[in-house]
């Protein structure tokens, strides 16, 4: 790896979890590149295509607005040998940049590439991708307290999850029910949605992954006033941003310290990461990706 790539900040994982973890971090140089880049197309990764589905979802919430949701299904999903195998799910909020593309021409997500990869590699568990795009109201919609009933607001939008989206999804895939087999996450705003519906509703979300949060609201005033849910969580930043700031890195890693206070253990529900020189573009998060889905979807034993 070159030097400019190294890892800072990196605290160590309980020793059940360091290797599929650290098996990803070493992986992930052939999933992204180093840095900026134009697209880089559809993954080579045998047997994707045709395991995604699109449709427009109807908003039963007032003020939310239907929008396009998409689920990738994990490899061998279709497999005669595994056609009662259920599978754990992580909805991704900014569904429309987390595939080969995204408004800003870094490539996206590459979710598709990524988890497939991890999973031939057995460096994480089989997952389905729900990805709910994103719309005009994404800040009210993913900052708590920015928008307001009737119209769009983040726990309107977490009710459309709710009430909507999860119950299409887990009608018709054979999802694992339950909290501890369903995660949400995604990168700045869409990381601090992806906390705060986790601890505002550990009845729905076990794990939690959020990238580059931008802190956009007082989280760590609602973690230090509750106590603490049962979640696996998963931090991280870059370095670095457009606006010369350092992508959020000291709040996170003051969050994290928050987290542990309140009874998280690294490596063991509470996973942080910094990437030196990284900066705030789906390039860094792609690369990041391995880093979370190992810890938060662990392979199976």
């Amino acid at each position: 790896m070159p030097p400019s790539r190294r890892r800072v900040a990196r605290l160590s994982s309980a020793a059940g979890r360091a290797a599929p973890v650290a098996s990803a971090r070493a992986a992930r140089s052939s999933l992204a590149p180093d840095g900026p880049s134009s697209p880089v197309g559809r993954t080579p990764v045998p047997g994707w295509e045709g395991r995604l589905t699109t449709c427009s979802l109807a908003s039963s919430v007032r003020g939310i607005v239907s929008r396009d949701v998409t689920v990738l299904v994990p490899p061998g999903y279709s497999d005669e040998s595994t056609a009662t195998r259920r599978y754990p799910v992580l909805y991704m909020h900014d569904g429309n940049n987390c595939l080969d593309a995204d408004g800003f021409g870094h490539g996206g997500w590459q979710v598709h590439s990524v988890s497939y990869d991890l999973v031939q590699r057995g460096l994480a568990a089989p997952a389905i991708f729900v990805l709910v795009a994103n719309t005009t109201s994404r800040a009210q919609e993913y900052v708590p307290g920015f928008g307001a009933a009737p119209g769009p607001s983040a726990d309107g939008y977490l009710d459309f999850i709710e009430r909507d989206v999860i119950p299409f999804v887990e009608a018709r895939h054979r999802t694992l029910p339950g909290p501890a087999n369903r995660g949400v996450g995604g990168s700045s705003y869409g990381g601090l949605i992806s906390l705060y519906a986790a601890w505002t509703r550990p009845q729905t979300f076990g794990l939690a992954m959020a990238m580059s949060t931008a802190l956009a609201y007082d989280f760590p005033g609602l973690v230090g006033a509750t106590g603490k849910p049962a979640l696996r969580i998963y931090l991280d930043s870059g370095t670095t941003d457009s606006r010369g700031g350092d992508d959020g890195m000291a709040r996170t890693i003051a969050l994290r310290d928050l987290l542990v206070s309140k009874g998280f253990v690294l490596g063991v529900d509470l996973w942080h990461e910094v990437g030196q020189g990284d900066s705030h573009s789906e390039n860094y998060w792609r690369r990041r990706l391995p880093i979370a889905l190992s810890f938060l979807y662990p392979p199976l034993k």
